[in-house]
C-alpha cells in the first residue's frame, strides 16, 4: 500500500507489516511514530479500506477496535489478527525506538507504581481531598487517567477520565489500592 492509496494519512505514516488472512484477504498495519495509534487496512478490489484501529503503548498492544462489518468476525479470527498486530507493533517499537531518557517527575508527584506493564503517578491537587492518577508515557510526561477523592489518604471515590472508562474493574481496583497506599503514606508524612 502506497502513501497515495491510504486516505487521510500523513507523510510520516509507516507500514508496520502486511499479512494474508486464512480467507486470502491482504491486511496492512500502518502507524505514525510518536503516537499510540495505528490503523488496519484491507486491500479490496485494488483499493484500501480501513477496517480497524489500534491503541498501543511502549510496544504493547492495548486495544483493537474493528469497523463494521468486521466486528461480526469470529473471536478466533479476531484473536488471530490481534496476534499479528501485537507482533508487528512489538517489533516496530523494538527496532525503531531509542531507549527513553528518564525524565524528572514533576515535584507534585508524591509516588509512582507499576501496574499491568504501565507506570502510574499520583499527584495531589490544590484541593486537599482531590488527587489525580496519571499514566507515565515513555517520554516521562503524565496523562491523567482518573480523579481520586480521598479523606487523608483513604480513597472515597475514583472517577476515570474519558478514554479510560472501559478499563477493566480488576485494574481499577489495583489503581485504587496502590494510589491509596501512596496517599495514606503521604498523609502520615504531612505531605498532603
Amino acid at each position: 500500500m502506497t502513501q497515495a492509496q491510504a486516505p487521510n494519512q500523513t507523510a510520516k505514516s509507516e507500514v508496520l507489516g502486511e499479512w494474508t488472512t486464512d480467507y486470502g484477504n491482504r491486511l496492512t498495519l500502518m502507524a505514525r511514530r510518536a503516537t499510540g495509534y495505528a490503523s488496519i487496512w484491507l486491500t479490496h478490489l485494488g483499493k484500501p479500506a480501513k477496517i480497524g484501529s489500534v491503541a498501543h503503548a511502549g510496544g504493547v498492544l492495548r486495544e483493537v477496535r474493528w469497523e463494521e462489518p468486521w466486528r461480526e468476525q469470529t473471536d478466533a479470527w479476531k484473536n488471530q489478527q490481534r496476534h499479528h498486530i501485537a507482533s508487528l507493533i512489538a517489533t516496530w517499537y523494538a527496532e525503531g525506538h531509542e531507549p527513553p531518557r528518564q525524565a524528572a517527575m514533576p515535584s507534585t508527584v508524591i509516588g509512582t507504581f507499576d501496574c499491568f506493564g504501565f507506570r502510574f503517578a499520583v499527584e495531589p491537587t490544590a484541593t486537599s481531598e482531590h488527587a489525580i492518577l496519571s499514566v507515565i508515557n515513555v517520554a516521562g510526561t503524565l496523562t491523567p487517567v482518573a480523579d481520586l477523592l480521598h479523606d487523608r489518604g483513604r480513597i472515597c471515590g475514583i472517577s476515570t477520565r474519558p478514554g479510560w472508562k472501559s478499563t477493566p474493574d480488576d485494574r481499577k481496583r489495583t489503581w485504587r489500592h496502590e494510589a491509596e497506599t501512596i496517599l495514606t503514606r503521604a498523609a502520615q508524612q504531612g505531605r498532603l
